[in-house]
């Protein structure tokens, strides 16, 4: 059988040289493995030994590969144990408030508790109309349309504040409460 080009194909009527393939016989090599493979025009021997050598030096080139593969694994587990603890526990718990601070805080609800009142003309009936988060240490009490009492704790000293007394000989002046990182 002839080997046919890819030019014959296209071109069957264009003149194309037949292509014979020579085997060279390689009895004149001793000792030869049943698994040998001829690659190539001059028919270069592949012998198995040397596909070995080639996997052996493979391997020893990923030494590192099996500690650090451990040493990930040992990260692995610390961080996790780490992380489950710290789930167990919950978040750690916030510092108290300084005693200006709950001031500044109750004077905070009271002057969002006030514009409320002046943009509806009553008070609210709940802290969360007015805006306040009610489980943040406040606490409120509508007296009448005009009149509430609104109180704060938060791990410290109870704060009680009474619209009905003025809020500068309460609080003072509001520069003084609303001084930012002061701490008297």
């Amino acid at each position: 059988m002839k080997y046919q080009t890819q030019q014959n194909l296209i071109d069957p009527e264009a003149p194309t040289p037949a292509l014979e393939f020579e085997f060279e016989d390689h009895d004149d090599v001793p000792d030869l493995p049943d698994d040998t493979y001829v690659i190539g025009e001059n028919g270069e021997i592949v012998r198995e030994l040397g596909v070995q050598a080639t996997a052996e030096s493979e391997e020893t080139s990923r030494r590192w590969a099996k500690p650090a593969a451990f040493g990930l694994v040992a990260l692995f587990v610390v961080l996790s144990i780490w992380n489950a603890v710290y789930f167990i526990q919950g978040p750690p718990q916030p510092p108290k408030p300084t005693p200006f601070q709950a001031k500044q805080a109750l004077y905070l609800g009271v002057m969002k508790l006030d514009a409320y009142r002046r943009v509806h003309g009553v008070v609210p009936d709940s802290l969360t109309e007015a805006g306040l988060p009610a489980a943040e240490g406040y606490a409120y009490e509508r007296v009448n349309p005009t009149r509430y009492v609104l109180s704060f704790r938060n791990g410290g000293a109870k704060l009680e504040y009474d619209s009905s007394e003025p809020k500068e000989r309460f609080f003072g002046s509001p520069k003084d409460m609303l001084s930012m990182g002061d701490s008297k």
